[in-house]
């Protein structure tokens, strides 16, 4: 378990923090699994950009067999004045573990920003909560944010794993020994003045299954398209121009050598005010940029494509040479590269899987479908003009039933007249 004495003297402090120490060896094994990083990513950002005040703490689900831990899901915890709020937390515990009911997950541990040197005194009193009222060998998960601004690809994780234990401090166990002789017949309370909690860092593997690198190659994919842009492209400089009214806009300088553009852009600055976008016209437009982007590379690789092939020596199209006589040619042409032609083929080679090969039979089996969604939408148009058409007969049956009722009560008060009156009229 991770609340274990610790082993005395073998062990040292890392990095001068007296509550790190090193040395001692843990045979604990810890899984990490990628979704837990994207859920404590995300609440990071969501915590920055909202400008949200106390620690960033959150909770680790996963299991415990034996001296494996798995880390497979993570969610955040509210904080009030600097701490866990009891209720709220077992609340939500409760609702997390209802969610992955079919895996029978608990909590393993919780999440935390920490710097580089490890825990302090700060995140004391939250451990020490998850350690006695859910697990008492919960581990510390510390996210480093000093370490991603200079984080390389291919590096370690920002992060570090802890487990904790008690350790009994020399100095207090002697004292303590001194005053009262059957202090050490006596079981070790977490309350005693002579107990300290230590972290050691513990090696941990990333593990990830199908679902999950789904999910990874989804965001990695948004995130390499949004980052794309065009090496070739000039990019005009920008500088930021205060107006009049004391708002600053982001302007392109124009060129020194175009006096037209440079005229165009001081009349625009002047007449044109800042408009501001909502959240969802800001989404569009990074979305349509990340698809012009991926658009303009692909775009430009097949123009490097056509050109290398423009400039293959006529010998490769026309086949009238061998290729060692070929390789030879110096005529200015492109030198061909035998791996690249075997690229470029297997890439023309699946293109059918992109483009059909019987365009007759796909364009059918596309107006087929789309012939059974108008069916659905238009089956749907009826049953709910149905709908309606019953609700409407229902409510003329009211009203008429209304109606006949009130006219059945005043014909009722009329005076009763007798059949020979009734033979006197004309």
């Amino acid at each position: 378990m991770a609340s274990q004495p610790a082993a005395g003297g073998a062990q040292q402090h890392a990095h001068n923090n007296p509550l790190v120490v090193t040395g001692g060896s843990s045979e604990l094994q810890v899984i990490l699994h990628p979704l837990v990083l994207l859920s404590i990513s995300d609440y990071i950002a969501r915590h920055t950009l909202r400008e949200q005040k106390g620690p960033v703490v959150g909770g680790l689900l996963g299991q415990q067999n034996g001296r494996e831990i798995t880390i497979e899901h993570a969610f955040d915890v509210q904080m009030t004045n600097g701490a866990v709020d009891p209720p709220r937390f077992h609340s939500r515990l409760e609702q997390m573990k209802t969610v992955h009911k079919d895996r029978q997950l608990d909590l393993v541990g919780w999440y935390t920003l920490l710097p580089s040197t490890g825990p302090d005194e700060s995140i004391l009193a939250a451990h020490r909560f998850f350690l006695s009222d859910y697990n008492e060998s919960a581990l510390l998960l510390g996210f480093h944010p000093d370490q991603v601004l200079t984080h390389s690809s291919g590096g370690k994780l920002p992060l570090t794993i802890y487990e904790s234990y008690w350790e009994v401090e020399a100095g207090a166990a002697a004292a303590k020994s001194a005053t009262d002789p059957g202090a050490e017949d006596r079981p070790m309370d977490d309350g005693d003045t002579g107990l300290q909690l230590r972290f050691s860092e513990l090696a941990y593997s990333v593990e990830t299954d199908e679902t999950e690198m789904i999910g990874m190659n989804y965001v990695a994919a948004g995130g390499a398209s949004a980052a794309a842009t065009s090496a070739k492209e000039d990019k005009p400089s920008r500088s930021i121009e205060t107006n009049s009214k004391g708002k600053r806009r982001l302007v392109e300088s124009p060129a020194r050598d175009k006096p037209e553009a440079a005229a165009a852009a001081a009349a625009a600055t002047d007449n044109d005010e800042d408009v501001q976008l909502t959240r969802d016209e800001e989404e569009m437009v990074a979305t349509l940029t990340a698809q012009a982007n991926a658009i303009k590379m692909l775009q430009a690789r097949i123009h490097l494509i056509t050109k290398y092939l423009e400039q293959l020596p006529p010998s490769f199209v026309n086949g009238g040479k061998t290729e060692d006589e070929s390789m030879d040619e110096t005529d200015g042409s492109a030198t061909p590269s035998l791996q690249i032609l075997r690229q470029i083929q297997a890439l023309v080679s699946r293109l059918d899987l992109v483009i059909p090969s019987d365009k007759e039979a796909f364009e059918r089996e596309v107006l087929q479908e789309s012939n059974d969604v108008h069916l659905v939408e238009l089956l749907n148009q009826v049953m709910q003009s149905s709908d309606q058409a019953r609700d409407a007969g229902r409510k003329f049956g009211i009203v008429e039933s209304a109606r006949a009722r009130r006219g059945a009560s005043e014909f009722a008060g009329l005076p009763t007249m007798t059949t020979m009156e009734l033979s006197e009229i004309p």
